[in-house]
Parts: C-alpha cells; sequence; structure tokens
C-alpha cells in the first residue's frame, strides 16, 4: 500500500515552533533584537499568526539554547541573554521587598503597633502586582512580627514586633523594652494584636 502524498509531506513537515525559533535565532544573531529589548509572548504570537502554546514551545527552544531569557507576569516578557533589561532590575520582587519591610520594622520607619501602609499602597511603590506584596508579606505574618489587625484598627496589617537586633536583650536576659519586639500590653488590651 502506497503513502498518499499529503500524508508523506505531513510526517516531513517541521513543527512551525522550529520555524520561529529559527526567525528569532537569526534576529538575536544579527542583532535585529538586540540584548536588553523585551518582547511579550502576546506580541510573538500576533506577529507569527500562531497559538501561545506554540510561541511557548518556540520561547522553550531558545531557552534550552541558553539565547533567550523569560519572566513570568506583568513585568515580564522575553529577552536575548546577555544583559538584564533595565525594566527587569527596576521591579522589586518578593524577597527584596520582605528585606525592604524588615529594616523598616528594626529602624523604626514602620514602629510596633502601628498600621503599615496598603497593600495598595506598597504595590504602587515596589511597582509590583498586589499578590506579589502578599507573598513578601507571609514570611513576616508567620514569623509573628506582623499580624492581622481587628475592626479596631481598621483592619490592615499591624507591625507586631520588631525584629531582634544586638540592642535588644534576649530573653531570659532581663527587662526587655519595647522598642525591642515586645507587644505594649496597653495595645494588647485594646486588642489591637492577637494572641
Amino acid at each position: 500500500m502506497r503513502d498518499e502524498p499529503n500524508s508523506v509531506l505531513r510526517r516531513l513537515r517541521v513543527h512551525p515552533s522550529t520555524e520561529f525559533a529559527d526567525t528569532l535565532r537569526k534576529e538575536i544573531t544579527d542583532g535585529t533584537w538586540s540584548p536588553g529589548t523585551v518582547r511579550r509572548s502576546g506580541e510573538l504570537a500576533r506577529r507569527f499568526g500562531t497559538t501561545p502554546h506554540v510561541i511557548s514551545k518556540t520561547l522553550q527552544q531558545l531557552r534550552d539554547e541558553g539565547l533567550v531569557a523569560t519572566r513570568a507576569g506583568g513585568g515580564g516578557g522575553v529577552t536575548p541573554c546577555g544583559t538584564t533589561p533595565s525594566k527587569w532590575q527596576e521591579r522589586a520582587r518578593k524577597n527584596d521587598i520582605a528585606d525592604t519591610i524588615r529594616k523598616r520594622i528594626s529602624d523604626g520607619t514602620y514602629p510596633i503597633g502601628e498600621l503599615l501602609p496598603s497593600i495598595t499602597a506598597l504595590s504602587k511603590e515596589f511597582g509590583v502586582a498586589r499578590s506579589t506584596i502578599s507573598l513578601a508579606l507571609k514570611p513576616l505574618k508567620d514569623g509573628g512580627i506582623l499580624t492581622s489587625a481587628g475592626p479596631i484598627a481598621r483592619y490592615g496589617t499591624v507591625v507586631a514586633q520588631l525584629i531582634p537586633s544586638e540592642a535588644c536583650p534576649q530573653p531570659g536576659t532581663g527587662r526587655a523594652h519595647t522598642d525591642c519586639g515586645q507587644v505594649p500590653d496597653a495595645d494588647r488590651e485594646r486588642g489591637l494584636f492577637h494572641a
């Protein structure tokens, strides 16, 4: 039984993602797509008239070859390897945000018993999504440094204790002061902190 000409062509045909990868590879090597220039996968899908799935396979090929770097999310995209785009450098990530908030708590910028700026305000300040701020605050909440405020404090996130430093006495070595991470008793009685 003979193969029909169309079925032979179908088996020999190269997947579109390989063709698109070849085109993008050429643009990277000849400098048309310069390092630091970010393109979005949706933009590439429209350009090649294909689906996001095919573009994903295309980018996977280029990533495997070490030609492109990708980053998901609102500040993400695809860029040729070699330099990090300025828009990626400017985007604070959750670990950087958590470190900044820890520093602000320890230096007194965010004092004990006070509400933190809202998640919306922090997301605007750091240029990230609200979910990134929530993820950055989670370890601080888990560690007891931050807590959720009740209705008396208009809801929000409150600094429950300072981050321990060398200046603060360790438990069992004497009386700790409120500026060393202890929750003031008056605030605890007013219901600003959860036990």
